[in-house]
């Protein structure tokens, strides 16, 4: 089993001598009790890890328990860093505002990295790229970001445990593929593909995903084998009729919203099909706002059973109800077009990873501007180069927005509370069946029991 030698730590066993590219050795099994390394050899190492074969910065550790729990250990670095960056909503929007749910995530990731077969695929994917590649490094981040988000709709969706372990290997698993296809390790390529080059490549590497998954030989039931190959295979374009994987609709959603927010090793987007762009417009085959990229979904899956759902679920996860209000981007339109000056400016920006909540006058700069709308009240805009400008609130139109804001979440309050009665009305009806049945069931074994009696005297 490879190893990176920054992660090397004392009482590791070696699997084979340490060689150099110029073909002799550097250290030797036989020279280490137990061929067991220690701090004096480990720092021999990393000093020529430019120089080592038969791949620089990777050595050979034999894969047993003490191997395993400094794997184990990695990973849990990388999952807490990528969950406090998250909770930090700085460079990427929260969605672990709730601590319970927060703390759930955690333990069903805890059950994850506590797989060996399940380390070892991380691990070797972490440690698959070149010195410092920032490739692998984004696809390594983005898979754990999807596993936690899918984690917690599942969760919001009240899905069973299993359910969420299962839809989360899938996460974790569902990009691997792509350092076997072609255009490796140059994503950037995929900026000039044509459309349907674009869906040649999804359904490359979704296949060698599951080809890498098979490989690997995890130990899993089979039922549960097939549904994770299920995701994997369709996570770009799953069948949102097919209730019978309902787990592939979910990873798909927490795939798509990360990848679309994210900085990925390529600027193109494949996430809404060709069909799905050209109605909602070319800039979504490229990165962009979380708050954009809801607005397409709302426009696409609104009243869509499951589907509709599991985005109503994304909204609440990322707090932003606001956005189920009838209109909301031409409403917000509106506001900022009834400046007459035509300097009101929403912040934060319109179609970023949060919604506005207020508006600022960009003439309030000019100690000449005035208008009747132009409140007093200063905001600290950044505008680059470690600097930032103080403007003038528009208080009419800040009021505004409020109420729009106030409005979109009394109106997912609304949804939400019909989407819990009709729920109800559900679980009722089916009871309500249930037992109509079975008192059906039992009349007739009365029934039965009745004509078989022979009459008495």
């Amino acid at each position: 089993m490879l190893m990176h030698v920054d992660h090397l730590v004392p009482g590791l066993e070696l699997e084979s001598d340490v060689r150099l590219k110029a073909g002799s050795f550097l250290i030797t099994r036989k020279e280490l009790p137990e061929a067991r390394l220690n701090e004096k050899v480990i720092e021999s190492i990393r000093r020529f890890a430019s120089q080592l074969a038969p791949i620089n910065f990777k050595v050979d550790i034999k894969p047993d328990d003490r191997a395993f729990v400094q794997l184990k250990n990695i990973l849990d670095q990388d999952v807490s860093q990528i969950t406090q960056k998250i909770s930090e909503g700085k460079e990427y929007p929260n969605f672990l505002q709730d601590e319970q749910l927060q703390d759930k995530v955690m333990r069903i990731m805890e059950m994850l990295i506590s797989n060996p077969d399940l380390i070892k695929h991380m691990y070797d994917f972490k440690i698959s790229g070149a010195e410092n590649d920032n490739v692998i490094a984004q696809l390594h981040d983005h898979s754990i970001r999807v596993t936690l988000l899918a984690i917690s709709l599942g969760l919001k969706l009240r899905w069973s445990v299993i359910s969420l372990v299962n839809v989360g290997m899938a996460g974790i698993l569902h990009d691997m593929g792509i350092i076997r296809t072609s255009v490796f390790p140059d994503l950037a390529k995929l900026d000039y593909y044509l459309p349907q080059e674009l869906e040649n490549f999804v359904e490359e590497h979704q296949k060698l995903s599951v080809d890498l998954f098979g490989e690997k030989k995890v130990t899993l039931l089979p039922f549960t084998k097939q549904e994770i190959v299920h995701m994997i295979a369709n996570h770009h374009r799953p069948d949102m009729n097919d209730m019978r994987h309902k787990t592939t609709i979910l990873l798909y959603f927490a795939e798509l919203v990360d990848e679309m927010i994210t900085p990925m090793p390529h600027k193109s987007r494949y996430n809404f099909n060709p069909d799905q762009v050209r109605k909602l417009g070319d800039r979504f085959a490229r990165r962009n706002g979380l708050m954009n990229v809801l607005l397409a979904l709302i426009k696409i899956y609104k009243g869509k059973g499951l589907s509709w759902q599991i985005v109503t679920e994304i909204i609440s996860l990322f707090a932003m109800d606001e956005l189920l209000v009838e209109g909301y981007e031409e409403r917000l339109k509106e506001i900022v077009d009834f400046c007459p000056f035509n300097s009101a400016v929403p912040y934060p920006p319109a179609g970023g990873n949060s919604l506005p909540r207020t508006i600022y006058c960009n003439n309030s700069l000019n100690p000449d501007f005035s208008c009747e709308h132009m409140s007093q009240v200063k905001i600290e805009i950044y505008v680059g180069s470690g600097k930032v400008k103080s403007y003038n609130k528009c208080g009419t139109l800040t009021e505004r927005v409020h109420k729009l804001n106030k409005s979109g979440r009394e109106e997912a309050e609304e949804i939400k509370t019909r989407e819990r009665a009709e729920k109800r009305k559900e679980v009722a009806e089916s009871r309500e069946e249930a037992q109509a049945e079975a008192s059906e069931k039992a009349q007739i074994e009365i029934n039965d029991n009745d004509k078989g009696e022979t009459p008495t005297t």
